[in-house]
């Protein structure tokens, strides 16, 4: 017999059949032509036996009007991936929002699986994150993705860099940019691992964690347990580090429930999570959580107080080694002035990984040019706090055991701030060997502000048929031959071919 009921309590009967449709979800309803037929299209987590379809068929009949003379069910298992759902994600915006799209890369849209929720960050422009929020884009998602995916989802918006290309021949230019990257930092004591035993004990001073994957600490001021629609516990949680505020979602896992449970208002935690905006705001989302005792006599430290050491004490530089390179010019070319006028250091590094607050540095390897010649070397390997995986080892050939006797970069910072020291920085792609350096130099108190240049940049003005802007592929253009993924051997390199590329950088110059 027909019965007229709500979606919503048409799917708490079919969940109600068993545990295999507990998260089932109506993903579509489609009317055949003749206007007698009408399908309804599920999407479940797990796999539906034949006695199960039948009782949701049987429910979908009695709901249906009896003007349509055949009703059938199909039902698909769809589970919640985050890569797939990031592919979704990425072709709704393309197709429902251009004006938003136009400015979104696929890798913009961030997707993981936290406790089960699929939580995701779109990475716009600032007027995108703005139209965002006005628009509803989020909560749209959400109901979308809800109709594809057999999962919960989480969805939130940060403010991206402006990523047009940096000309990194304008010293100002660049520096303004990566001055942003600094932070301060907090050493934690007692840390009791509850997520993550290989977190570390150093966070990120909240008031300076502006957008992207950071480590926080501070005492917790509030902390509340709700449910999802499925019943799954989640914990929001406000702490505060002196510096900062914030406050975010936490979904825990079964094995971390009660110890979490057990956190309490003036307890002081270190997590791991992403800070993004969310509803105009700045907010955290914690991905993984340990308890720890928060510094009794913490101080909040000006941003930089020391300058450069007056004498080296842990890595000396010593006389640089010469490599021998096939010069672009059929004779010899002098030297341009802004070369031989300037001194630059040249430099490189090796890490743990490619994310800043979360991997270390194994390896620095710089060069310095002085009357448009490389006269010194400065190069050590270096032991992080942080561990050295198998994919590093056979991407660098550095490994744990090569650096277990090495200075930590605590010791060598005062020595590279004393040997970069009223000199122009150069790198090839320098944002990541400067954001590195940065952090690390901040920790000790010292400021990075040296001018920087860029060979990638330099290169692309200087040699703009190259199908390839790798260091392998510039050197490859003046027969530079090194090893490449060592620290010292690509600073040699990039100083090698920067030399070459100043020289061809005047002659374009010239022409204008």
């Amino acid at each position: 017999m027909y019965k007229s009921v709500s979606g919503a309590q048409f799917l708490d009967s079919l969940r109600a059949i068993d545990d295999s449709v507990k998260n089932i979800r109506l993903s579509s309803v489609n009317v055949g032509r003749s206007g007698r037929e009408i399908s309804y299209a599920f999407i479940c987590d797990k796999t539906v036996d034949e006695a199960t379809r039948e009782e949701i068929l049987k429910k979908a009949e009695e709901i249906t009007p009896p003007a349509f003379g055949t009703v059938t069910v199909s039902i698909k298992k769809i589970v919640g991936d985050p890569e797939l759902v990031s592919v979704e994600i990425y072709r709704y915006l393309t197709e429902n929002y251009p004006s938003i799209s136009i400015f979104l890369k696929p890798t913009d849209v961030i997707t993981s699986d936290v406790g089960g929720v699929i939580k995701y960050v779109l990475r716009l422009t600032e007027d995108g994150v703005n139209y965002a929020l006005r628009a509803g884009i989020i909560k749209k998602l959400n109901d979308y993705l809800g109709t594809r995916f057999c999962a919960e989802f989480a969805g939130g918006t940060e403010v991206k860099e402006n990523e047009e290309t940096l000309s990194l021949l304008s010293d100002d230019v660049y520096e303004s940019q990566v001055q942003k990257i600094e932070h301060r930092t907090i050493r934690v004591e007692d840390e009791e691992i509850i997520d993550d035993p290989s977190m570390g004990d150093l966070a990120v001073y909240i008031e300076d964690a502006v957008s992207g994957d950071v480590t926080v600490c501070g005492t917790v001021t509030e902390i509340t347990e709700r449910e999802t629609k499925n019943g799954k516990p989640f914990f929001i949680i406000h702490i505060d580090d002196t510096t900062g505020k914030t406050s975010g979602v936490y979904f825990s896992k079964k094995s971390t429930l009660q110890r979490i449970r057990a956190i309490k208002v003036g307890d002081a935690i270190i997590a791991k999570g992403t800070f993004g905006e969310y509803n105009g705001r700045k907010s955290f989302t914690y991905e993984r959580i340990n308890g720890c005792v928060f510094p009794k006599n913490f101080v909040k430290k000006d941003k930089f107080k020391k300058t450069a050491p007056p004498e080296y004490k842990v890595i000396f530089p010593s006389a640089a080694t010469t490599v021998k390179v096939k010069s672009v010019f059929d004779k010899e070319t002098a030297l341009p002035a802004e070369l031989t006028e300037k001194v630059y250091v040249v430099f490189d590094l090796e890490t743990t990984g490619l994310d800043l607050m979360n991997n270390g540095i194994t390896e620095i390897g710089a060069v310095k040019i002085k009357d448009g010649k490389i006269s010194e070397q400065f190069t050590t390997l270096i032991k992080p706090d942080y561990p050295i995986t198998e994919e590093i080892t056979r991407i660098t050939g550095i490994n744990e055991e090569m650096v277990k006797d090495s200075p930590k970069i605590s010791a060598v910072i005062p020595d590279f701030i004393r040997f970069i020291d009223k000199t122009t920085l150069v790198a090839h792609n320098a944002e990541f060997d400067l954001k590195f350096i940065k952090r690390f130099a901040g920790a000790e108190e010292y400021e990075v502000k040296n001018p920087v240049m860029d060979t990638i940049e330099l290169a692309k003005y200087c040699l703009p048929s190259l199908r390839h802007y790798d260091l392998h592929t510039v050197a490859d253009r003046f027969g530079i031959v090194f090893h490449h993924h060592r620290a010292l051997s690509d600073a040699y390199a990039t100083a090698e071919a920067f030399i070459e590329l100043m020289k061809l950088k005047k002659i374009k110059d010239d022409k204008k």
